[in-house]
């Protein structure tokens, strides 16, 4: 320790002389950094845990900013510093990171100290900590506040059954039958269908169920849609990640002019609850995830409810088959719905969670986890709140090879072990590994393709459609089945 000690403070004297050789704000801004940094080195040091990692990645690409305005500033000792450190100290997060849990057997890291990697993972890293800054500011109910309400709940799921069977928890909704169409252009994408229509959904939950009726945006439900003028055709429903919802910003995901113009498909993506046009802040998805976790089970709730209206409306309008392809959350959410809805020709889950009592686990440490047995909270609780959603609770509806799974190896949001998990509860069907991360589609090309294929081979055979112009991928190292 005194060693340790003595380091720190041989670093601290070295900063402050750097900085009053510099002065100004710069040289402040310098030695605060430094002095972060070593505070942010013993704190990590007295309790190592994931949540941690997010603000190691952030300090460093603070230091690398600083370095940068050093430079353009003209101060080059100050800005090699800064930079030299800041690189220094992301790498050490980023690496932290790739190593922080176990991979699943048979799933490598591709190249963990290549740049594009940790850049890769750095992004996810940046990620994680907007959402746990935000989380400062606008923290979620503690425990004691919401215990009462999930042992409610659980006894519920208990005695209706959904424990054992968690289908039992969505009824079938209402035919659709009052749609509102308006056509709008999606600058780079053409003319789009902008559908509408009430959604009536109403949550199980009594503890909630004033303040989520009380959401008015979020009564009405709204989904995008590619239609071809000479009549239906198959149809894929694209589900988005959470915080999106904005059509003209979400695009940009998705591989609409393959899908839409290439395989002839027709394309429809849903806003998810409390998302987009939604919302019932200026944050999309605010209130999803990250509010009381009986409002999470209300949000999936009434997502299928209307994915399921909105299916059914498709059929009537004459679509042969219907397929759904989510990313993230999203793909939490296909995984769900393609385990509820009968008769999907394919379901492709995309760098999916599929157990959010394992992702929050995973950011507790050893105190924190046992604050929240205390006050009687414990992980296993959770899961019976969840069980409802919870995909590897479900049995999958769509056939076998309707199946394909899209994991990334490097995804440090919803990491490699959830992806792997649906696919051994999916009994083991396609699956395509990607080199990126979750916010870094490394070989998003090859990736494209190879969900291109597989809805050439699943949705439009259902339908008996033939293909004009597509080009199956050729499988490669990353792409292949597991």
């Amino acid at each position: 320790m005194t060693g340790r000690v003595s380091t720190l403070v041989a670093c601290a004297a070295v900063l402050v002389s750097s900085g009053l050789w510099v002065g100004g704000l710069l040289g402040t801004a310098a030695v605060a950094l430094g002095a972060g940094g070593a505070a942010l080195a013993a704190w990590v040091h007295q309790e190592p845990t994931r949540r941690k990692v997010p603000w190691i990645v952030a300090s460093g690409a603070l230091g690398i900013l600083l370095g940068s305005m050093a430079l353009l500033s003209g101060a080059v000792g100050l800005a090699l510093f800064a930079a030299a450190a800041g690189a220094a100290q992301l790498l050490t997060g980023t690496q932290l990171s790739l190593f922080a849990d176990p991979l699943p057997e048979g799933v490598e890291l591709p190249d963990p100290l290549s740049l594009r990697t940790n850049l890769a993972a750095a992004a996810d890293e940046g990620m994680r900590f907007v959402w746990n800054a935000t989380a400062l500011v606008s923290p979620p109910p503690g425990v004691a506040r919401i215990v009462d309400d999930l042992r409610a709940a659980a006894a519920r799921h208990r005695e209706e059954g959904i424990l054992d069977d968690p289908s039992l928890a969505h009824p079938p909704p209402p035919a659709l039958e009052k749609v509102q169409l308006a056509r709008l252009q999606i600058r780079g994408h053409g003319e789009a269908e902008h559908l509408r229509f009430e959604s009536e959904f109403v949550p199980r939950d009594p503890e909630i169920l004033d303040a989520w009726q009380g959401r008015v945006r979020n009564r009405t439900a709204h989904a995008y849609l590619w239609r071809h003028a000479d009549g239906p055709r198959p149809t894929l429903i694209c589900l988005h990640g959470y915080g999106m919802g904005r059509i003209d910003w979400d695009l940009w995901q998705w591989d609409l002019a393959t899908w839409h113009r290439e395989l002839g498909l027709d394309v429809v993506f849903p806003v998810l609850p409390l998302h987009g046009p939604r919302a019932r802040g200026r944050r999309s998805g605010e209130g999803f995830l990250d509010g009381h976790p009986l409002e999470t089970n209300a949000a999936f709730g009434q997502t299928i409810w209307e994915l399921r209206r909105l299916s059914g409306w498709l059929r009537q309008q004459g679509a042969p088959a219907i397929g759904v392809h989510g990313l993230s959350l999203g793909g939490y959410t296909t995984a769900l719905f393609a385990s509820v809805e009968r008769g999907l020709a394919c379901a492709v889950p995309a760098i999916p969670v599929v157990s959010f009592p394992d992702l929050l686990a995973a950011d507790r440490s050893p105190r924190e986890q046992a604050l929240r047995e205390r006050h009687g909270l414990p992980d296993t609780l959770l899961r019976e709140v969840f069980a409802p959603h919870a995909p590897l609770g479900h049995r999958p509806r769509v056939p076998h090879e309707g199946r394909l799974i899209v994991g990334a190896r490097a995804d440090r949001i919803c990491p490699p072990t959830h992806a792997h998990a649906l696919w051994e509860h999916w009994e083991r069907p396609a699956i395509v590994w990607t080199p990126g991360s979750h916010l870094v589609p490394i070989g998003r090309q090859a990736t494209r393709a190879r969900v291109a294929e597989h809805l050439a081979s699943t949705l439009l055979a259902a339908s008996g459609s033939r293909l004009t112009k597509f080009r199956p991928l050729a499988e490669t190292a990353d792409h292949a089945p597991a």
